[in-house]
């Protein structure tokens, strides 16, 4: 059960100012610790904004950690598919992506806005499903 978010840095720049056509979003997890019961992953959750011609006009990007407290079987799932993988199994995973798409997004809207751009906020909910 996810139980909070600590948000580490913060940061924004505008390299162009031209009227933005689209956003991408990116969430990467940077690291994983597991303590008993206490899980921390690492993230940085990127919002590019971008120009006509797919041009880079700036970028927020937004760096913490998401805690959660899960039970042994969970804790040690996250643990091995983290060594294994290097990425998240996919229901906590989909947890952690959809709490950081509202919260960054949430979080990011007053930077953005501070330097002339749209709140950075993903439309859809992450529906994650296994590779073939």
């Amino acid at each position: 059960m996810i139980t909070g978010l600590e948000v580490t840095r913060v940061e924004a720049d505008r390299k162009v100012s031209e009227a933005i056509g689209n956003m991408k979003f990116n969430i990467n997890f940077e690291e994983v610790k597991v303590e008993k019961d206490n899980v921390t992953v690492g993230f940085t959750f990127t919002a590019v904004y971008e120009g006509a011609g797919a041009k880079e006009i700036g970028q927020l990007k937004i760096t913490g950690n998401v805690l959660s407290k899960e039970n042994k079987k969970d804790a040690d799932e996250i643990t091995s598919t983290w060594k294994e993988k290097k990425t998240l199994p996919l229901r906590y995973a989909e947890d952690v992506i959809n709490l950081l798409n509202f919260e960054c997004g949430a979080r990011g809207t007053l930077v953005a806005y501070s330097i002339g751009f749209a709140a950075p906020l993903p439309l859809s909910r992450a529906k994650l499903e296994p590779t073939a």
